[in-house]
């Protein structure tokens, strides 16, 4: 779990970052965030909610910010958060930030669990939106402990995925038993491999600082 003090100068640096002036073009990039809220991983929502705030910060005028939730049935448009276009003026970028980090605080505060895991679901959601958008880079920012969980009702276990130029981020993977260490790597083992199978490419950040910098390339 991430440190409450680290978080707080990374919100201190979300807003300084917003405060600066000047012309800043898009970056032609769309960033779709994907919160696990099954099991005991909705505890770390409020973080996970924090450090997406980080990252949004670094955004660019005219980058697009999308958001769903894992829950027992994620290809579902029932299950998406959000879905905002920065403006392309600087000043009007910087109050849809704003507006971004009160909406995944809101949300983080008044998250409700879910009885089961549906992680391929999500990444086929995110994807299918994604794919929709312009934007030449695209990325999947996975918060989750990564163990999933599919209901008799809602298993898309076995259904393709297609990640063709989505660049799929796992972030803050809880460790779900830290007694048992090669279990944890064979794990994110496995769901890169399923990634990279999708056609996607995949990476795993370990710390607040890593994730910012992988989506905006600072």
């Amino acid at each position: 779990m991430i440190g409450r003090s680290l978080f707080g100068l990374g919100t201190a640096l979300a807003l300084a970052a917003l405060s600066g002036c000047g012309l800043v073009t898009s970056t032609n990039r769309s960033v779709f965030f994907v919160f696990d809220v099954s099991g005991t991983y909705v505890k770390a929502v409020p973080d996970a909610a924090k450090l997406a705030n980080i990252t949004i910060a670094d955004l660019q005028p005219g980058d697009w910010v999308g958001a769903s939730q894992i829950s027992a049935c994620s290809f579902s448009e029932k299950e998406i958060i959000l879905q905002r276009q920065l403006p392309t003026t600087p000043s009007l970028a910087a109050t849809a930030k704003r507006e971004l980090f009160q909406a995944f605080n809101t949300y983080a505060a008044g998250v409700k669990t879910a009885k089961f895991t549906d992680i391929r679901g999500a990444l086929a959601q995110a994807a299918f939106e994604l794919k929709q958008r312009p934007e030449a880079e695209r990325f999947i920012v996975l918060f989750s402990d990564m163990v999933a969980d599919y209901g008799k009702s809602c298993d898309t276990s076995g259904i393709k995925l297609d990640l063709t130029g989505v660049h799929v981020i796992a972030a803050n993977v809880i460790k779900t038993n830290p007694g048992d260490p090669e279990k944890y790597f064979a794990l994110l083992k496995e769901w890169e491999a399923q990634v990279v199978a999708a056609g996607g490419t995949w990476s795993l950040v370990s710390s607040p600082d890593q994730l910012p910098k992988l989506v905006n390339g600072v």
